[in-house]
Order: C-alpha cells, then structure tokens, then sequence
C-alpha cells in the first residue's frame, strides 16, 4: 500500500469539492523511539467481549481499500477470526486499483456507504516555507469530520506512541491506526542467481554497477520493473535521494527556497545515477505493469526488481519455493551498519464517522490491538510492526532485520510539491518520463532542467 505513488491520484481528491462531502458524509524528519509499553496490556471491558459468542442482530461491516492482494489476504483472515467470535458480523472488502482507490474513497465516504476506510498515514504536513500548497485529502476528511475520533480508546496504549503521534494524530486528535512500516527504497533479487555468479549484496553505488555489469556480460537481465503503471517506478526517485543526501528535510527545504536546485551538482549526481541505472532494465519495461512484474522476477526474467518491502508477500504468494533477498539503493560509503530503510507507515484503518455500526467498528479496531490477533495479521502483511514486543513470524522481515535498526521517513513523505507544479516535477522527480521507462525526455539533465523550470514557476505562483 504504497506511497508518491498515490500523489496523482490524491491531488484528485484534493481538488474536488469538500462540500459534497460536509453534507453527505457529515450531514519523513527521523522517527522517534518508542516508549516502553507494557508487554501484555491488559484487556478492556469491550476486549473481554470479542472473547464470548455474540448473538445480535446481523451485521455487514463494509471496507474498502486498494486492490493488493497481500493486504487483502491477512484483512481477510483476521475478520473471518473476528467472525467466529462473533458470528452475528459478517465483512465485505471493495477494492479498486491504487490510482483509483482515492476516488472510491471520496464516493463512498461521500455516500455514506462505509464503514472501516484504509487510508494514508497523516504525514506530508506542509512546512511553513512551503507556500500554496494544497491541504492532504486525509485533512480534508478530517476536517469536515468524516473520521472518528478515537483519541479517548484504552486500545491506543498498545500501539507504538511515535506512530499514534506522527501518522495517526491530527491537532492533538487521534483519527486511525497505522498497522505497519515499510520501506521502498530497495531492491529485491534472486539469490540464486547471485549465488551462481559470485555476487553479494552491493554497499556502495560503484558495487551495484559492477554487479549490473557482471550479470549483462553474461546474457542476464540486471532489472525488470512496472514502468506501465508509472509509480513503481517514480517512487525508486526517493531511494536515490534517499542514499545520496544525508539530511532530506534540509533538502526539502532548500528546494522550496531556492537554496537548492533540481540542477545543481548533488541534484545531478543522484539524476545521472538514476540514468545509468535505467539502461540495465528489461527491453520492454515500459509496457510492464505492477500486477505482473513479481511474476516475471520469480521467473527470472531478470536478476533484481525494485519495489517496496511490501511486495514480498506477494513473491512468496507467486513462488512459493523461490529464494530472494532485499538490500537498499546504496550511496558512496560502506558503513559498519547495513544500509538503512526509508519507507514510509502504511494502512491506516479510519472508522467512518456516522457509520450504523460505530459500537461493532470500535470492537473491531479493538481486536485488531489484542497482540494475539495482530501478530498472525502484521506477519502476513510483510510489514515492520507498530505495536511494541511484537516478534512476527515472517521469515523475510525478520531477515532485513538489520536494515530497520533506524528507519527514516522517505523523502516522499518530507516533502511537498507546489501546487499547480507542471508535469516535469509532478511526483518530485518523474522518472518514467525518460525514454528508458517509455518517456520522451532523453537525458536526466534535460529532464531536470524542465523540471526546475516548473518548479520555480509554480514556487512564483504560490507567492
């Protein structure tokens, strides 16, 4: 469930009007430790009942949410868990594709046709310096009180309170709970294909070339991607800046003021590698899309596949057998510690504010808090938990272990563009407006040159 790569979407929802809203629906700075939290939190009242037989009136708890199969699958278990507990509550999951999924939300909250909304984490706040940009659809929903307000439940206190405060909290309100982390600036590959050609997991940029340079030589494709869908592939822009600045806020910002360019040497450096890396794609790439590129990496039609951390559920759910592993898009330096992930807090739960069914919604939420329940649930999602002392039983997690020792917000969720921005920096940096993703811009350097010039015209609006 993927972020950047909603923002063409969202800025749909953004654009259209909150009043059809009021009266239908109404009428990536550094994460924060956690605190300690209790290892076994003890059960509330509303808890307690989730563990006895219901035997009330029948009841069709409606959700929506993006069409991933490796998020469907684990929601869909948990409620039928849900269900044998109560067996009065049956669920109904509507899903559309990711570019899509932001209208379906605005129609059915519009409608009043909803009870649980997965949604966006509350992060990408706009920064004083960033000037005219447009409110988050999350703020708009908020705001025009589409979202319950959960701020008073007991079951909050079993989550991770840096997630509650920095992707779930909106002036000092609490409206959702973030299930997971995931990181995307990454790159899956297959083992055995390292394996066979005395390759190791790349720490430094010149690395990863050699190792692209290694497996061309022998007739092996370094990469396949989803360029099709554009996003899977313009969200790997923040994995490179991700490994080449070392302060993203500061980047952010000096965009914003000028202080720094899209063209200027650092900005280039990441763009020429974005270039070089482009050239070792699967011919074709452009016409690939994100439903089927899993299946043409398990069938190794190339050695590597960027992609968020997320994706891996679906690999297993493809190839069951199939040995692979991840490592971050590397800048210069090998350190002593593995490269970090950058990602972002994923799948947010919101309960819809005038739903029929609050009373039964917050007893779901709840049981979504009770570690036993969502342990089987985040290990499923091949995400990072967000609830304290959670060991999931993911296989993949718990070999990238080592990467999440100290994640970071992506750049992505640092920054924000400027409104009416053009389409050479829509999306920050667009790859798949190059000619190696199907594009028509031939160079990085061209493509930046266009891509500051919307950039300042836009800033220059906004003032």
């Amino acid at each position: 469930m993927k972020s950047l790569w909603f923002k063409k979407a969202v800025r749909l929802v953004s654009g259209l009007t909150i009043v059809a809203l009021l009266s239908t629906a109404v009428a990536c700075g550094a994460q924060k430790q956690a605190e300690p939290a209790a290892t076994e939190p003890a059960k509330t009242e509303a808890a307690k009942e989730t563990d006895k037989k219901a035997d009330g009136k029948p009841v069709t708890i409606k959700i929506i949410t993006w069409a991933q199969q490796s998020n469907i699958d684990p929601l869909n278990a948990l409620n039928a868990k849900f269900s044998e507990k109560n067996p009065n509550v049956k669920f109904v999951i509507d899903s559309v594709n990711a570019n899509d999924y932001p209208t379906l939300q605005q129609t059915r909250i519009s409608a009043g046709d909803v009870d649980i909304v997965t949604g966006f984490a509350f992060d990408q706040v706009p920064q004083d310096y960033m000037k005219g940009v447009d409110k988050r659809a999350w703020q708009q929903f908020v705001e025009s009180g589409a979202y319950l307000d959960i701020t008073d439940q007991p079951f909050l206190k079993n989550w991770d309170p840096a997630m509650i405060k920095d992707a779930a909290s909106y002036k000092g309100k609490v409206y959702g709970i973030n299930v997971g982390k995931v990181g995307f600036n990454g790159v899956f590959y297959n083992k055995k294909i390292f394996a066979d050609n005395g390759l190791s997991e790349p720490k430094t940029w010149e690395e990863l070339m050699n190792i692209c340079k290694t497996l061309k030589a022998k007739n092996i494709t370094p990469f396949t991607g989803a360029a099709k869908d554009s996003w899977p592939i313009n969200m790997m822009a923040h994995a490179f800046i991700a490994a080449n600045e070392p302060d993203m806020p500061a980047y952010s910002k000096g965009l914003w003021t000028g202080e720094r360019k899209f063209t200027d040497e650092g900005s280039m450096k990441i763009w020429n590698r974005v270039e070089e890396w482009s050239t070792y794609f699967e011919k074709g790439v452009a016409g690939i899309d994100y439903s089927s590129v899993v299946g043409r990496f398990v069938a190794k039609k190339a050695a590597m596949m960027p992609d968020g951390t997320w994706d891996s559920g679906t690999i297993d759910a493809a190839k069951p057998d199939f040995e692979y592993g991840y490592f971050c898009i590397p800048g210069d330096t090998a350190g002593a510690e593995p490269i970090q992930l950058a990602g972002k807090y994923d799948l947010q739960f919101q309960i819809y504010s005038k739903t029929a069914n609050k009373d039964i919604c917050l007893k779901w939420m709840e049981f979504l808090s009770q570690k036993e329940n969502y342990t089987p649930f985040i290990s499923a999602l091949s995400m990072f938990p967000t609830m304290p002392d959670v060991q999931v039983s993911n296989k993949f997690i718990n070999s990238i272990a080592d990467k999440n020792k100290n994640f970071r917000l992506a750049f992505e969720r640092i920054t924000l563009e400027p409104k009416g921005v053009g389409q050479y920096a829509a999306g920050v940096f667009p790859l798949t407006q190059l000619k190696a993703f199907g594009g028509t811009i031939a160079t990085a350097k061209e493509l930046a040159e266009l891509q500051q010039k919307d950039w300042d015209a836009a800033v220059k609006a906004a003032k």
